[in-house]
């Protein structure tokens, strides 16, 4: 799960994009970190108003490259860096217009 989601080279520079998006303080997870400890950190040192959007975000984000990384192994499916980053974005969208009030906040800031 760690190399998935941390040390991957294709994670790792999604990871910045998805956090460079929503404009995060939060630093990017780097190699040999275990995820859960920088999920953590990322929550705590996000703003208070932001740390239920970061954690949401970070949620989907993990969720989606493991669905990415499953239709490539088991579907022979292409990895596609763009498509997947604009399928985060098109997610998080309707999972804040769904209701999780943290996530609309957060990408409230994004659009202004």
């Amino acid at each position: 799960m760690n190399h998935l989601l941390v040390d991957c080279p294709f994670s790792c520079v999604l990871w910045h994009e998805v956090l460079s998006w929503i404009r995060s303080i939060c630093a990017p997870p780097t190699a040999g970190v275990c995820f859960a400890d920088w999920w953590q950190e990322s929550i705590h040192s996000s703003p208070p108003t932001m740390r239920k959007g970061t954690a949401s975000l970070i949620m989907l984000t993990a969720w989606s490259i493991w669905k990415h990384r499953k239709a490539a192994v088991f579907d022979n499916a292409t990895p596609n860096f763009a498509s997947l980053l604009d399928l985060i974005k098109t997610d998080a969208r309707c999972w804040a217009s769904a209701g999780p009030a943290g996530l609309g906040m957060l990408l409230l800031a994004v659009s202004s």
